[in-house]
């Protein structure tokens, strides 16, 4: 059955529930976002609010905390709101079975997850037939972990995933034994390191992690609003890379996800330093998507769609552009 079809009432409570009076054209658009739970996938929209991106192209976001990330893309999907800071793999199959979704930037243009063995694990083949994690079971992060297994010569393609939807599940399940090995996104990498665990790999090539969605029929009715929402999260990018802003650029994701600051500025080092993992400009590269698609194929995961690959399907810059 396709995923986009139908939701669990109770997301579509929760869409409801943030269902309010459009602002008059004097005040601020309002704008509905679906979004995860709080954690550095979501470090710009915390900038934006923060230094205030947001006011200056007059929006005023409203949050929707989507349980699953195929609840956010049936909430963008259906009109329940008008924008998400979405998954990419699911953007995309949405988008291959014709949802109304454009993606606007890269709210992450490079991978943040992290391969990370549990206690005990010393190297990739320690956990050769044992259970791990990814958050799913099939799909973009599922197909990641094994691609990185299979780089680390063990072999990702079968397997034993478990499914754990949050990185803060997954660090249990590692101290447990729960599971020998898991994907995990900053600061909860760092809080692994610090109690033994290690960093068995890294995907360090363009890999559209996070984009900023839109409804499409919302984003054509609403222009000048859907361009603002791309350029405030934009303008939050560009801050973020500027070294004057690292100190308060720490203090915004500590605060936002009450996470300890030391964890939060090893997250820094990682995202915005190493990794350069944010969306220059917010732009979209070509090879950001096309190696999610190669990733797939390397792992035998199969596609929703066997067009030729056509950036323009997925992505539309003209919401950057402001024209």
């Amino acid at each position: 059955m396709r995923p986009f079809r139908l939701i669990a009432a109770c997301v579509a409570a929760a869409a409801i529930a943030f269902a309010v009076p459009v602002a008059n054209a004097q005040e601020k658009h309002q704008v509905r976002v679906a979004m995860l739970g709080p954690s550095s996938l979501l470090w710009l929209h915390a900038i934006a609010k923060d230094q205030g991106f947001y006011d200056a192209h007059d929006i005023e976001v409203q949050e929707l905390v989507a349980s699953t990330s195929p609840a956010l893309l049936q909430a963008v999907s259906s009109g329940s709101v008008e924008a998400g800071i979405s998954v990419a793999d699911l953007a995309i199959r949405a988008i291959d079975q014709n949802a109304p979704i454009i993606i606007s930037g890269a709210v992450l243009g490079k991978s943040i997850l992290r391969f990370v063995g549990g206690k005990g694990v010393e190297t990739a083949a320690d956990i050769d037939g044992r259970p791990v994690t990814a958050g799913g079971v099939q799909g973009g992060t599922a197909n990641l972990l094994r691609y990185l297994m299979n780089e680390q010569g063990v072999d990702g393609t079968g397997a034993q995933l478990v499914a754990m939807a949050n990185s803060r599940d997954r660090i249990v399940a590692l101290q447990n034994g729960q599971v020998a090995g898991s994907l995990l996104i900053a600061p909860f990498d760092s809080m692994a390191q610090r109690d033994g665990m290690k960093v068995l790999g890294d995907y360090t090539k363009d890999y559209l992690q996070t984009p900023l969605i839109l409804n499409t029929s919302w984003a054509e009715a609403n222009r000048e609003v859907a361009v603002g929402i791309t350029q405030a999260t934009r303008d939050a990018a560009n801050w973020i890379y500027d070294p004057a802003n690292k100190e308060k650029a720490i203090d915004i994701l500590a605060a936002f996800t009450n996470v300890d600051r030391e964890l939060c500025a090893e997250s820094y080092a990682f995202i915005v330093e190493q990794q350069k993992a944010i969306g220059v400009g917010l732009e979209v590269t070509p090879a950001s998507l096309e190696n999610l698609l190669k990733i797939s194929d390397a792992v035998g995961a199969s596609r929703e769609s066997d067009q030729t690959f056509d950036i323009s399907r997925y992505y539309d810059p003209s919401y950057l552009a402001g024209n």
